[in-house]
Protein backbone atom coordinates (compact mmCIF):
# COMPACT_ATOMS: atom_id res chain seq x y z
CA UNK A 1 0.00 0.00 0.00
CA UNK A 2 1.49 3.42 -1.12
CA UNK A 3 0.57 6.74 1.20
CA UNK A 4 1.26 10.04 0.22
CA UNK A 5 4.33 11.76 1.11
CA UNK A 6 4.17 14.54 4.04
CA UNK A 7 6.10 17.69 3.07
CA UNK A 8 9.46 17.17 4.00
CA UNK A 9 9.99 20.62 5.69
CA UNK A 10 7.30 23.33 6.54
CA UNK A 11 6.44 26.39 4.91
CA UNK A 12 4.12 29.31 5.80
CA UNK A 13 3.06 32.10 4.16
CA UNK A 14 1.67 35.65 4.49
CA UNK A 15 -1.61 37.39 3.69
CA UNK A 16 -0.60 37.82 0.31
CA UNK A 17 0.54 34.27 -0.59
CA UNK A 18 4.10 35.10 -0.29
CA UNK A 19 6.50 33.00 2.24
CA UNK A 20 6.55 34.58 5.21
CA UNK A 21 9.90 34.99 5.33
CA UNK A 22 11.60 35.40 8.98
CA UNK A 23 8.22 34.39 10.73
CA UNK A 24 8.33 32.57 13.78
CA UNK A 25 6.85 28.89 15.10
CA UNK A 26 6.52 28.95 18.95
CA UNK A 27 5.63 25.22 20.42
CA UNK A 28 3.82 24.58 23.36
CA UNK A 29 2.80 21.37 25.66
CA UNK A 30 -1.01 21.18 24.63
CA UNK A 31 -3.42 23.16 26.00
CA UNK A 32 -0.62 25.54 28.29
CA UNK A 33 2.07 28.00 27.22
CA UNK A 34 5.28 25.47 28.48
CA UNK A 35 7.76 25.86 26.03
CA UNK A 36 8.20 22.07 24.38
CA UNK A 37 11.45 21.23 21.95
CA UNK A 38 10.94 20.33 18.48
CA UNK A 39 13.88 18.51 16.25
CA UNK A 40 16.13 19.43 13.23
CA UNK A 41 16.39 16.09 11.58
CA UNK A 42 14.76 12.54 12.74
CA UNK A 43 17.56 11.56 15.19
CA UNK A 44 15.50 13.63 17.89
CA UNK A 45 18.66 14.82 18.71
CA UNK A 46 19.16 18.49 17.62
CA UNK A 47 17.01 20.78 19.05
CA UNK A 48 15.51 23.88 16.97
CA UNK A 49 15.46 26.92 18.81
CA UNK A 50 11.75 28.22 20.16
CA UNK A 51 10.40 29.61 18.41
CA UNK A 52 11.31 28.16 15.19
CA UNK A 53 12.51 31.26 12.41
CA UNK A 54 12.14 30.57 8.61
CA UNK A 55 14.10 31.28 6.37
CA UNK A 56 13.86 33.19 3.07
CA UNK A 57 11.48 30.70 1.50
CA UNK A 58 9.29 30.65 4.61
CA UNK A 59 11.02 27.37 5.48
CA UNK A 60 11.70 25.66 8.38
CA UNK A 61 12.56 21.56 9.02
CA UNK A 62 10.39 21.07 11.91
CA UNK A 63 10.16 17.23 13.67
CA UNK A 64 7.79 16.41 16.40
CA UNK A 65 8.96 14.23 19.75
CA UNK A 66 6.06 12.13 20.72
CA UNK A 67 4.34 15.21 23.22
CA UNK A 68 1.04 16.40 21.66
CA UNK A 69 2.17 19.99 20.92
CA UNK A 70 0.21 23.67 20.24
CA UNK A 71 1.58 25.99 17.36
CA UNK A 72 1.87 29.17 17.14
CA UNK A 73 2.54 31.20 13.95
CA UNK A 74 3.64 35.01 14.31
CA UNK A 75 5.36 37.48 11.72
CA UNK A 76 8.58 38.63 11.51
CA UNK A 77 7.25 41.01 13.96
CA UNK A 78 5.96 38.94 16.10
CA UNK A 79 2.31 39.62 15.57
CA UNK A 80 0.21 36.53 15.93
CA UNK A 81 -1.07 34.84 12.59
CA UNK A 82 -2.99 31.97 14.64
CA UNK A 83 -2.83 29.01 16.98
CA UNK A 84 -3.57 25.62 16.43
CA UNK A 85 -3.80 23.02 19.55
CA UNK A 86 -3.40 19.33 20.18
CA UNK A 87 -1.17 18.56 17.48
CA UNK A 88 0.69 15.11 17.32
CA UNK A 89 2.49 12.70 14.98
CA UNK A 90 4.32 9.71 15.19
CA UNK A 91 8.11 9.53 15.10
CA UNK A 92 8.59 6.59 12.95
CA UNK A 93 6.60 6.25 9.49
CA UNK A 94 2.75 7.30 9.36
CA UNK A 95 0.47 4.66 11.33
CA UNK A 96 -3.13 4.84 10.50
CA UNK A 97 -5.97 5.87 13.24
CA UNK A 98 -8.11 3.13 14.58
CA UNK A 99 -11.44 3.68 16.19
CA UNK A 100 -14.05 0.50 17.30
CA UNK A 101 -12.40 -2.52 18.89
CA UNK A 102 -9.25 -3.70 17.47
CA UNK A 103 -8.48 -7.86 17.81
CA UNK A 104 -5.27 -9.38 16.79
CA UNK A 105 -5.33 -12.92 16.22
CA UNK A 106 -2.45 -14.76 15.89
CA UNK A 107 -1.30 -18.57 15.45
CA UNK A 108 2.65 -18.55 15.18
CA UNK A 109 5.46 -18.90 18.03
CA UNK A 110 5.96 -14.97 16.45
CA UNK A 111 4.82 -12.28 19.24
CA UNK A 112 1.22 -11.19 18.12
CA UNK A 113 2.24 -7.23 18.89
CA UNK A 114 5.69 -6.39 18.72
CA UNK A 115 6.96 -2.64 18.80
CA UNK A 116 9.77 -1.34 17.95
CA UNK A 117 10.13 2.62 19.30
CA UNK A 118 13.94 3.88 18.32
CA UNK A 119 12.92 7.70 19.21
CA UNK A 120 12.60 9.20 22.58
CA UNK A 121 9.07 8.88 23.49
CA UNK A 122 7.00 6.09 24.89
CA UNK A 123 6.54 2.62 23.15
CA UNK A 124 2.85 2.16 24.38
CA UNK A 125 0.25 4.95 26.31
CA UNK A 126 -3.03 3.97 27.00
CA UNK A 127 -5.45 6.43 27.91
CA UNK A 128 -8.74 6.91 29.39
CA UNK A 129 -10.80 9.84 27.80
CA UNK A 130 -8.94 12.72 29.35
CA UNK A 131 -6.74 13.72 25.77
CA UNK A 132 -3.90 13.88 27.18
CA UNK A 133 -3.86 11.58 29.87
CA UNK A 134 -1.85 12.58 32.83
CA UNK A 135 -2.34 9.46 34.59
CA UNK A 136 -1.61 6.97 31.84
CA UNK A 137 -0.60 3.64 31.22
CA UNK A 138 2.52 3.24 28.95
CA UNK A 139 5.55 1.51 28.71
CA UNK A 140 8.68 3.85 27.86
CA UNK A 141 11.63 3.25 25.29
CA UNK A 142 13.21 1.39 27.71
CA UNK A 143 10.46 -1.08 28.84
CA UNK A 144 10.08 0.64 31.91
CA UNK A 145 5.77 -0.18 32.84
CA UNK A 146 3.95 3.14 34.76
CA UNK A 147 0.96 2.78 35.76
CA UNK A 148 -0.70 5.95 36.57
CA UNK A 149 2.24 7.91 35.74
CA UNK A 150 3.99 9.16 32.67
CA UNK A 151 7.08 8.67 33.59
CA UNK A 152 8.41 5.55 35.35
CA UNK A 153 11.38 5.68 37.09
CA UNK A 154 12.32 2.09 37.56
CA UNK A 155 10.83 -1.30 36.15
CA UNK A 156 7.47 -0.79 37.27
CA UNK A 157 6.15 2.11 38.78
CA UNK A 158 2.72 2.48 40.35
CA UNK A 159 1.95 6.13 41.53
CA UNK A 160 -1.55 7.36 42.97
CA UNK A 161 -3.33 3.55 43.69
CA UNK A 162 -3.31 0.05 45.43
CA UNK A 163 -2.14 -2.66 44.05
CA UNK A 164 -4.47 -5.78 45.01
CA UNK A 165 -3.86 -8.94 44.25
CA UNK A 166 -6.89 -11.78 43.92
CA UNK A 167 -5.48 -15.39 43.71
CA UNK A 168 -6.52 -18.90 44.64
CA UNK A 169 -2.73 -19.82 44.84
CA UNK A 170 0.10 -17.52 45.54
CA UNK A 171 -0.73 -13.80 45.25
CA UNK A 172 2.93 -13.07 45.41
CA UNK A 173 5.80 -15.10 44.13
CA UNK A 174 9.65 -13.19 44.12
CA UNK A 175 12.77 -14.91 43.28
CA UNK A 176 16.02 -13.41 43.58
CA UNK A 177 19.46 -14.32 42.30
CA UNK A 178 22.61 -12.86 43.86
CA UNK A 179 25.22 -11.49 41.22
CA UNK A 180 27.82 -9.04 40.85
CA UNK A 181 25.53 -6.24 39.85
CA UNK A 182 23.74 -6.01 43.26
CA UNK A 183 24.79 -3.63 45.13
CA UNK A 184 23.46 -4.42 48.80
CA UNK A 185 24.78 -7.89 49.08
CA UNK A 186 26.42 -9.06 52.90
CA UNK A 187 26.66 -11.94 54.83
CA UNK A 188 23.04 -11.55 55.17
CA UNK A 189 22.00 -11.22 51.72
CA UNK A 190 20.37 -9.73 48.95
CA UNK A 191 16.57 -8.35 48.96
CA UNK A 192 14.18 -10.30 47.83
CA UNK A 193 11.39 -7.98 48.72
CA UNK A 194 11.50 -4.34 50.31
CA UNK A 195 8.24 -2.64 51.93
CA UNK A 196 9.13 1.15 51.94
CA UNK A 197 6.61 3.97 53.14
CA UNK A 198 7.41 7.66 53.38
CA UNK A 199 11.24 7.29 52.33
CA UNK A 200 11.74 4.70 55.08
CA UNK A 201 12.63 1.07 54.67
CA UNK A 202 9.80 -0.85 57.19
CA UNK A 203 9.97 -4.47 55.78
CA UNK A 204 13.16 -6.42 54.24
CA UNK A 205 13.15 -9.97 52.86
CA UNK A 206 15.85 -11.23 52.06
CA UNK A 207 16.92 -13.94 49.25
CA UNK A 208 17.60 -16.23 51.80
CA UNK A 209 14.72 -15.69 53.51
CA UNK A 210 15.10 -14.16 56.44
CA UNK A 211 12.71 -10.90 57.26
CA UNK A 212 13.69 -7.71 58.90
CA UNK A 213 11.18 -5.23 60.24
CA UNK A 214 12.19 -1.48 60.56
CA UNK A 215 16.17 -2.96 59.99
CA UNK A 216 18.60 -5.19 58.18
CA UNK A 217 18.23 -8.96 59.85
CA UNK A 218 20.97 -10.25 61.01
CA UNK A 219 22.88 -13.12 59.75
CA UNK A 220 21.14 -15.93 60.74
CA UNK A 221 17.73 -13.94 62.31
CA UNK A 222 14.84 -16.06 60.45
CA UNK A 223 12.64 -12.75 61.99
CA UNK A 224 14.64 -9.69 63.52
CA UNK A 225 12.54 -6.30 64.54
CA UNK A 226 13.36 -3.59 65.64
CA UNK A 227 10.92 -1.82 68.59
CA UNK A 228 8.23 -3.53 70.32
CA UNK A 229 6.15 -6.34 69.63
CA UNK A 230 2.71 -5.12 70.60
CA UNK A 231 0.47 -6.97 73.50
CA UNK A 232 -1.72 -8.13 70.21
CA UNK A 233 0.72 -9.66 68.24
CA UNK A 234 2.87 -10.72 71.07
CA UNK A 235 2.89 -14.11 70.20
CA UNK A 236 4.31 -15.31 67.21
CA UNK A 237 3.93 -18.71 65.94
CA UNK A 238 6.31 -20.46 64.45
CA UNK A 239 5.46 -23.41 62.15
CA UNK A 240 8.75 -24.90 61.44
CA UNK A 241 9.51 -27.88 63.84
CA UNK A 242 12.91 -27.95 63.86
CA UNK A 243 15.32 -24.72 63.76
CA UNK A 244 19.08 -24.44 63.58
CA UNK A 245 21.08 -23.21 66.24
CA UNK A 246 21.95 -19.99 65.48
CA UNK A 247 17.95 -19.37 64.09
CA UNK A 248 15.49 -17.88 66.20
CA UNK A 249 13.46 -14.89 66.61
CA UNK A 250 14.98 -11.23 68.00
CA UNK A 251 12.83 -8.36 69.51
CA UNK A 252 15.12 -5.61 69.97
CA UNK A 253 17.96 -7.59 70.09
CA UNK A 254 16.99 -10.30 72.50
CA UNK A 255 16.95 -13.78 71.45
CA UNK A 256 13.62 -15.62 71.30
CA UNK A 257 14.67 -19.08 70.42
CA UNK A 258 14.86 -20.63 73.64
CA UNK A 259 11.44 -19.87 74.92
CA UNK A 260 10.04 -22.19 72.42
CA UNK A 261 6.45 -23.29 74.38
CA UNK A 262 4.08 -25.03 72.66
CA UNK A 263 5.10 -24.11 69.83
CA UNK A 264 4.86 -20.31 70.19
CA UNK A 265 7.64 -17.43 70.80
CA UNK A 266 7.59 -15.52 73.64
CA UNK A 267 10.39 -12.47 74.57
CA UNK A 268 12.15 -13.90 77.91
CA UNK A 269 13.84 -10.77 79.62
CA UNK A 270 16.37 -11.36 82.18
CA UNK A 271 17.08 -8.75 84.65
CA UNK A 272 20.53 -8.04 85.90
CA UNK A 273 20.92 -10.25 89.24
CA UNK A 274 21.99 -8.53 92.66
CA UNK A 275 23.89 -9.94 95.19
CA UNK A 276 22.55 -10.54 98.71
CA UNK A 277 25.35 -9.98 100.90
CA UNK A 278 23.81 -6.46 102.43
CA UNK A 279 20.74 -5.00 103.34
CA UNK A 280 17.72 -7.06 104.13
CA UNK A 281 15.74 -5.99 100.50
CA UNK A 282 16.41 -6.11 96.29
CA UNK A 283 13.95 -4.40 94.26
CA UNK A 284 13.30 -5.50 90.86
CA UNK A 285 11.07 -2.31 88.95
CA UNK A 286 10.10 -0.95 85.53
CA UNK A 287 8.36 -4.45 84.50
CA UNK A 288 6.94 -3.86 81.34
CA UNK A 289 2.88 -4.17 81.29
CA UNK A 290 2.95 -6.32 78.69
CA UNK A 291 4.69 -9.30 81.04
CA UNK A 292 2.30 -12.17 82.00
CA UNK A 293 5.05 -13.97 83.78
CA UNK A 294 7.77 -13.82 86.18
CA UNK A 295 10.14 -15.99 87.70
CA UNK A 296 11.70 -15.42 91.31
CA UNK A 297 15.71 -17.25 91.09
CA UNK A 298 17.06 -17.99 94.28
CA UNK A 299 21.01 -18.79 94.89
CA UNK A 300 22.44 -19.79 98.19
CA UNK A 301 20.51 -16.81 99.72
CA UNK A 302 20.85 -16.89 103.53
CA UNK A 303 20.70 -14.01 106.34
CA UNK A 304 22.53 -12.98 109.27
CA UNK A 305 19.27 -13.76 112.03
CA UNK A 306 17.80 -17.06 112.83
CA UNK A 307 14.43 -15.97 113.79
CA UNK A 308 13.79 -14.74 110.06
CA UNK A 309 12.79 -15.78 106.84
CA UNK A 310 12.82 -14.53 103.54
CA UNK A 311 9.55 -13.51 101.67
CA UNK A 312 8.38 -12.04 97.83
CA UNK A 313 6.13 -9.23 97.42
CA UNK A 314 4.44 -8.29 94.23
CA UNK A 315 3.56 -4.56 93.57
CA UNK A 316 2.32 -1.51 91.20
CA UNK A 317 3.40 1.86 90.89
CA UNK A 318 6.55 1.27 92.32
CA UNK A 319 5.68 0.32 95.30
CA UNK A 320 5.21 -3.13 97.28
CA UNK A 321 1.63 -4.30 97.99
CA UNK A 322 1.99 -4.86 101.68
CA UNK A 323 -1.60 -6.72 101.94
CA UNK A 324 -3.83 -8.91 100.26
CA UNK A 325 -1.89 -12.07 99.65
CA UNK A 326 -3.32 -15.72 100.37
CA UNK A 327 0.06 -17.43 100.53
CA UNK A 328 0.79 -20.67 102.18
CA UNK A 329 4.57 -22.63 102.23
CA UNK A 330 4.59 -26.11 103.32
CA UNK A 331 7.95 -27.77 104.27
CA UNK A 332 9.40 -31.00 104.32
CA UNK A 333 12.44 -31.80 105.90
CA UNK A 334 14.99 -34.82 106.24
CA UNK A 335 15.77 -34.62 110.00
CA UNK A 336 12.32 -36.55 110.46
CA UNK A 337 10.31 -34.16 111.79
CA UNK A 338 7.48 -34.56 109.23
CA UNK A 339 5.60 -31.75 107.18
CA UNK A 340 4.31 -27.87 108.37
CA UNK A 341 2.97 -25.15 107.01
CA UNK A 342 2.45 -21.48 107.32
CA UNK A 343 -0.21 -18.87 105.94
CA UNK A 344 0.61 -15.58 105.22
CA UNK A 345 -1.58 -12.50 103.89
CA UNK A 346 1.47 -10.02 103.99
CA UNK A 347 3.37 -11.35 101.40
CA UNK A 348 5.17 -14.96 100.23
CA UNK A 349 6.84 -16.47 102.48
CA UNK A 350 9.63 -18.72 101.27
CA UNK A 351 9.44 -21.13 104.27
CA UNK A 352 6.79 -21.26 107.29
CA UNK A 353 8.94 -20.04 109.92
CA UNK A 354 12.55 -18.97 110.84
CA UNK A 355 15.54 -20.89 110.31
CA UNK A 356 19.21 -21.30 111.15
CA UNK A 357 21.41 -18.74 109.88
CA UNK A 358 23.44 -21.19 108.56
CA UNK A 359 20.71 -22.06 106.14
CA UNK A 360 20.72 -21.49 102.06
CA UNK A 361 18.02 -20.56 99.78
CA UNK A 362 18.33 -21.72 96.58
CA UNK A 363 15.38 -22.85 94.21
CA UNK A 364 12.62 -20.76 92.26
CA UNK A 365 8.88 -19.23 92.35
CA UNK A 366 6.96 -18.56 89.34
CA UNK A 367 4.19 -15.92 89.10
CA UNK A 368 1.52 -16.44 86.78
CA UNK A 369 -1.22 -13.65 85.35
CA UNK A 370 -4.21 -15.49 85.62
CA UNK A 371 -6.27 -12.52 84.52
CA UNK A 372 -6.47 -8.86 84.54
CA UNK A 373 -4.26 -7.90 87.94
CA UNK A 374 -4.81 -11.06 89.38
CA UNK A 375 -1.99 -13.14 89.88
CA UNK A 376 -1.06 -17.01 91.21
CA UNK A 377 2.56 -18.09 92.68
CA UNK A 378 4.04 -21.64 92.32
CA UNK A 379 7.63 -22.61 93.39
CA UNK A 380 9.84 -25.12 94.96
CA UNK A 381 12.67 -23.78 97.15
CA UNK A 382 15.32 -25.77 98.92
CA UNK A 383 17.02 -24.67 102.22
CA UNK A 384 20.26 -26.28 102.78
CA UNK A 385 22.07 -26.27 106.63
CA UNK A 386 25.48 -27.95 105.22
CA UNK A 387 26.63 -30.82 107.63
CA UNK A 388 22.94 -30.67 109.62
CA UNK A 389 19.63 -30.97 107.02
CA UNK A 390 18.25 -29.96 104.49
CA UNK A 391 14.94 -28.80 103.82
CA UNK A 392 12.42 -28.95 100.68
CA UNK A 393 9.15 -25.96 100.69
CA UNK A 394 6.38 -25.74 98.67
CA UNK A 395 5.08 -21.94 97.75
CA UNK A 396 1.86 -21.35 96.22
CA UNK A 397 -0.90 -18.63 96.39
CA UNK A 398 -2.83 -15.42 94.63
CA UNK A 399 -2.97 -11.74 95.24
CA UNK A 400 -4.82 -9.19 93.51
CA UNK A 401 -3.30 -5.81 92.52
CA UNK A 402 -4.41 -2.49 92.90
CA UNK A 403 -3.16 -2.19 89.23
CA UNK A 404 -0.27 -3.04 86.71
CA UNK A 405 2.51 -5.16 88.27
CA UNK A 406 5.84 -3.73 88.01
CA UNK A 407 8.03 -4.37 90.61
CA UNK A 408 9.12 -7.21 92.80
CA UNK A 409 10.58 -7.17 96.15
CA UNK A 410 12.44 -10.17 97.96
CA UNK A 411 12.81 -9.32 101.43
CA UNK A 412 13.70 -10.63 104.74
CA UNK A 413 10.49 -10.63 106.61
CA UNK A 414 11.68 -9.12 109.95
CA UNK A 415 14.64 -7.21 108.35
CA UNK A 416 17.43 -9.08 109.30
CA UNK A 417 20.47 -8.19 106.81
CA UNK A 418 21.22 -10.87 103.87
CA UNK A 419 24.74 -11.98 104.01
CA UNK A 420 25.46 -14.25 101.05
CA UNK A 421 23.77 -15.75 97.63
CA UNK A 422 22.83 -13.43 94.77
CA UNK A 423 18.47 -13.18 93.54
CA UNK A 424 17.38 -12.77 90.14
CA UNK A 425 14.43 -12.50 87.77
CA UNK A 426 13.15 -13.24 84.34
CA UNK A 427 10.10 -11.68 82.85
CA UNK A 428 7.98 -12.70 79.62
Amino acid sequence: MAVLTPAPKMQFFDINGEPLVGGKVYTYEAGTTTPVATYSDSTGVSVNPNPVVLNARGEAPIWLGADIYKFKLADANDVEIWTVDYISAPISGVSPALTGNVVIDSNSSNPALKITQTGFGVALKVQDETDPDATPTVIDNTGQLGIGTASPSQKVDISGGNLAFTSTAGALYATVTPGASLTDIAANGARALTLTTNGAERIRVTDTGLVGIGKTPAVGVELDVLGDISASVSVITDTVSERTAAAGVTVDGVLLKDSLIGGQYRPVTAATAQATTSGNSKDFGSIPSWVKRVTVLFDSVSFSTATDYIAIRLGTGGTPTTTGYQATTGQLNSTGSGFSAAFSSTNFPLSPGAYPVTVAFSGAVTFHNLTGNVWVASGVVTGWDAGVAYYSFAISGAITLGGTLNIVRVLTNGGAAFDNGSVNIFYE
